[in-house]
């Protein structure tokens, strides 16, 4: 069994009186202790299925499954012992990291202390994971004294504070340099392949990805072809000047029964359509609240009697 198992997971915001799909009917899985990068641009809908996959937010539709929780059953305190014990986060940004007013040491202690660890342990532990992602000398130094890769750094000890299963990395290296990017990500790779974590990675950074087992693509809230490997590589020019496409996109197009081509900003892009009716869209019709019309009332003619 899979460790991480999506189906069909749609995720519908309603704003106003519109409805905003981010994710459109996703399929993923990913394996335990492998890790997965997602990348894509802004307003793609990577954030929303880190919520997801974090107990932060619920999906509008689908199946949703982490080691054998099904996140759609999780509610009130199951679903916050989930998010404490269970998953771990590194964001982008400090602030949403760690606390400004606490040393290193106490940023790491504090998950412990939500989740009831006696104080002796949780010093100790927080003392070790600190020393395991090389910050032994900092112990006592607030976020504003340490280095942007330091801070990543303590961030990752805060989120492995708790021994979790599962590390979502929402853009962990975006504010560091190419040095410190690197230093973090291989941070990452050794502490995944020691505690056996699962790690799901998402990046603009297509050199932070490449430290992945797995590059997914994620545009428009559907996830694309896998990039591993060959497909990393992208298309190329053969002698004739013809462009040669990876062996994964040439099948998914074969498949389809036209393919849409669209010019945007960024580039081309060639879509595999179907000739039926999208299954997705259907799908979001039967699942996204409608605005239905009040009822018409009938004001004249009621109560009248006819005359004889």
């Amino acid at each position: 069994m899979p460790f991480i198992k999506c189906q069909q997971v749609v995720k519908a915001y309603k704003v106003a009186d519109h409805e905003i799909v981010a994710l459109r009917g996703i399929d993923f899985e990913m394996e335990q202790g492998e890790m997965v990068a997602i990348i894509g641009p802004s307003g793609a809908g990577k954030s929303s299925l880190m919520n997801l996959l974090g107990g932060l937010d619920t999906p509008t539709a689908g199946k949703l499954l982490v080691g054998e929780q099904n996140l759609l059953e999780l509610k009130g305190r199951r679903l916050a012992e989930y998010r404490l014990r269970q998953v771990g986060f590194i964001w982008q940004m400090v602030s949403q990291n760690l606390l400004a007013h606490r040393s290193a040491l106490a940023n790491v202690t504090l998950p412990m202390m939500l989740a009831g660890v006696p104080v002796w342990r949780r010093r100790r532990q927080a003392r070790a994971l600190l020393e395991r992602v090389g910050l032994q000398a900092h112990l006592h130094k607030r976020p504003g004294q340490l280095s942007g890769g330091q801070q990543q750094r303590v961030a990752v000890a805060v989120a492995l504070a708790n021994t979790p299963q599962l590390l979502l990395a929402d853009e962990p290296t975006g504010a560091l340099d190419r040095t410190n990017a690197r230093q973090v990500m291989d941070l990452l790779n050794d502490l995944r392949r020691t505690l056996h974590l699962t790690v799901l990675l998402v990046t603009h950074d297509l050199e932070v990805a490449a430290h992945a087992d797995r590059i997914l693509t994620l545009r428009d809230g559907a996830l694309a072809q896998d990039m591993s490997g060959r497909e990393a590589q992208g298309p190329r020019l053969d002698d004739a000047g013809r462009i040669q496409l990876p062996p994964g996109v040439q099948t998914r197009l074969a498949e389809a029964d036209r393919i849409a081509v669209e010019i945007r900003p960024e580039g081309v892009l060639l879509r595999p359509e179907v000739a039926e009716a999208d299954h997705t869209d259907a799908l979001l019709q039967d699942m996204l609240p409608q605005d239905v019309p009040p009822e018409k009332r009938r004001w004249f003619g009621r109560g009248r009697r006819k005359k004889p």
